[in-house]
């Protein structure tokens, strides 16, 4: 197999399993933290709901990117070809290219924000 056949796999495996696969790196962060230096772990209810509230604003710009987002303008590439239309141009699009790459990012700072590596 060729090296760009391989990458190709090694992309599509990573893409079906791209929402719960980061969690499996996590984990065992948050337990090596704990054994390591149990005291960099603070609760401070005011801090948490603020890392919360960024988690849940990528969700939210998620759920409104794909509730609005017209009939056929989304869609995987696939060997038949395009399954999208038409390009996506209207409402969150019409701002950012990527606005579900915007909601990951703010959807997984929370949990980054929250180990407060300085």
């Amino acid at each position: 197999m060729s090296l760009v056949h391989e990458f190709e796999n090694s992309g599509n495996w990573l893409f079906r399993r791209r929402s719960w696969f980061p969690v499996l790196f996590a984990i065992p962060g948050f337990i090596i933290l704990w054994f390591t230096n149990p005291l960099i772990i603070k609760f401070d209810l005011r801090e948490e709901i603020i890392f919360l509230a960024v988690s849940l604003a990528g969700q939210l710009v998620r759920v409104l990117t794909v509730g609005f987002a017209p009939g056929n303008t989304s869609g995987r590439n696939t060997a038949g070809g395009q399954i999208a239309d038409e390009l996506n141009t209207t409402g969150i699009y019409s701002l950012v290219r990527h606005p579900l790459y915007i909601g990951n990012f703010f959807m997984w700072l929370g949990p980054v924000l929250f180990l407060r590596s300085a």
